[in-house]
């Protein structure tokens, strides 16, 4: 493994309203460095999607594995190198749930990736942190 990193979020909202606002890909629109996001669904292993990045090119993902309510891995193929997005859905002691997303990239050509590695691991605490704001109002209303 070239590089790791993890983040954690709580939030006050029930793990499975988290886990379905989460797994419709729709609400990955939160993010705005993304121009659109297209999906094959259902939420499942083996389903693709496709994440355009404002003024980037078109970024293919799979889903590899799927723990209802709990989890899933994301995985974007590299030439010689694959990133990683770990999810895990846990029950908070508050009552909310704990969001934690596990970034991993590995690979023959994985050194070659570190620098959009670094960018990642700036921009996902604030995106997920953005995400579990908005599921909190969207959850009470």
């Amino acid at each position: 493994m070239v590089w790791e990193f993890e983040h954690s979020v709580e939030c006050r909202v029930s793990r499975d309203f988290a886990w379905r606002f989460w797994t419709d890909v729709s609400n990955w629109m939160l993010d705005t460095s993304l121009e659109s996001v297209t999906f094959d669904g259902p939420f499942a292993a083996g389903a693709k999607g496709v994440n355009k990045p404002r003024g980037g090119d078109p970024i293919e993902w799979r889903i590899v594995e799927v723990q209802d309510r709990s989890g899933a891995i994301i995985e974007i193929a590299l030439p010689g190198a694959s990133v990683r997005f770990h999810w895990r859905f846990e029950d908070a002691a508050d009552g909310g749930v704990r969001m934690t997303q596990r970034v991993t990239l590995e690979g023959e050509r994985a050194e070659d990736y570190t620098e959009g590695m670094k960018q990642l691991e700036w921009g996902i605490p604030q995106g997920m942190q953005k995400m579990a704001e908005v599921m909190v109002s969207k959850e009470q209303t």
